[in-house]
């Protein structure tokens, strides 16, 4: 399980990476090619607007696999050792047990939105553009599970 963990932690880090050096990329271009004939690329400001999305729950997932959430640090800085172990347990439960619902319902979400056959920038499908929303929920359950049972993003006890 921890070698999973680690992996995981690897992975998401290197797409939050990738994703945030893709998107300045494409901006930097963009705003390149709109002042030469060119013109700019007619997909760029909806891919920005896709690649902020799946930049936003990519934050998402790694901020709570590193328990950088507002409650567990409140909780952490202004509750006496002995509440906050049990504080964090509560929050952490009703994370994983909303963010499994968000998932589920965004998934149900995207499967809807896969038969209308939208699209979201240049030939890309627009499921493809919203499934950042039921990964990223899932996993955001995934990691509150695991501090749920006091286990930190590398599988260690916390």
């Amino acid at each position: 399980m921890k070698k999973l963990s680690q992996v995981l932690s690897t992975l998401e880090n290197w797409v939050l990476l990738f994703l945030f050096l893709l998107m300045v990329l494409v901006a930097v271009l963009q705003i390149i090619l709109r002042h030469s004939p060119v013109g700019g690329l007619f997909w760029a400001d909806d891919f920005l607007r896709v690649e902020v999305l799946w930049l936003a729950m990519t934050g998402a997932v790694v901020a709570s696999r590193d328990r950088h959430h507002l409650g567990l640090d409140l909780a952490r800085r202004f509750l006496p050792e002995a509440s906050r172990h049990l504080v964090e347990r509560l929050v952490s439960l009703l994370t994983c047990m909303v963010a499994a619902v968000l998932a589920w319902y965004c998934g149900r979400y995207v499967a809807v939105e896969r038969e209308s056959n939208t699209l979201a920038f240049a030939n890309v499908p627009g499921w493809w553009a919203e499934l950042a929303l039921p990964v990223g929920f899932a996993l955001v359950a995934v990691h509150y599970f695991f501090h749920l049972w006091g286990r930190s993003a590398s599988g260690d006890r916390q």
